[in-house]
């Protein structure tokens, strides 16, 4: 890490102001727009973004988009683009169960046992889906034969559905930061990790590269915890 953090601070050596797109996963979205006003702000650069699923925008990213910069939602997707630039780690997400009409001291079982509907993000397309199948079967509930579930395409659209009343529970990112009724924080020994790896695509453009050694400042991490995500070591 501290090796690529010195090739990542190199590639980001004063120049004249750049632009540079981001692609970056809709659970990290809200996030991702407080980093780059700041770092604009410090820098001159100008990093813009677009937000998507991770599978949607790796689709775009292998078809040719233009992305200078993509904060996937897990570490798998950005493996799989390997060789098109360095990848690093620079969050960790947080999974929460999410029932706005129940009671915020309900037991998480019996509030998933009794709903008529429980939502969750495309687990094809979005690894907090992947967390919350994974949930479900480890709280005894068997997710492939579930008719209640309904998804969203992003984790976005599933706090969505929960927040609209279509479904009664869901399961969210923590970063949402949903309020009233049970937010229960599933235990990470309940699903696999969900560390989100970046990748840097357009190593040379000076605004990607220094918006990428952004994110290992002391400020970036902070502007990360603060919207409920845990930070690499």
């Amino acid at each position: 890490m501290l090796r690529l953090l010195a090739v990542l601070c190199s590639l980001a050596s004063p120049a004249a102001a750049e632009t540079a797109l981001a692609a970056v996963a809709a659970n990290f979205a809200g996030t991702a727009e407080q980093l780059i006003l700041a770092f604009n702000a410090k820098s001159g650069h100008r990093v813009t973004l677009t937000t998507g699923s991770t599978g949607k925008l790796h689709a775009q990213i292998v078809r040719g988009a233009p992305f200078d910069l993509f904060l996937s939602a897990d570490v798998e997707t950005p493996a799989r683009l390997s060789g098109m630039g360095p990848i690093f780690p620079y969050a960790i997400g947080k999974l929460v169960l999410w029932a706005p009409q129940a009671g915020a001291k309900a037991d998480p079982s019996d509030v998933l046992r009794t709903a008529r509907y429980i939502a969750i993000a495309n687990p094809d397309l979005a690894p907090y889906g992947k967390a919350a199948l994974s949930t479900l079967a480890a709280l005894g509930f068997d997710a492939k034969a579930e008719t209640r579930l309904v998804m969203g395409q992003n984790i976005g659209q599933t706090y969505g559905l929960v927040a609209s009343g279509a479904a009664e529970v869901g399961f969210i990112a923590a970063s949402a930061q949903p309020k009233g009724g049970l937010i229960w924080e599933v235990p990470e020994t309940l699903h696999p990790s969900l560390q989100q790896d970046a990748i840097l695509l357009s190593e040379a453009n000076p605004a990607a590269a220094g918006f990428a050694a952004y994110l290992h400042s002391d400020e970036a991490r902070a502007i990360v915890k603060t919207y409920g995500y845990g930070v690499p070591k």
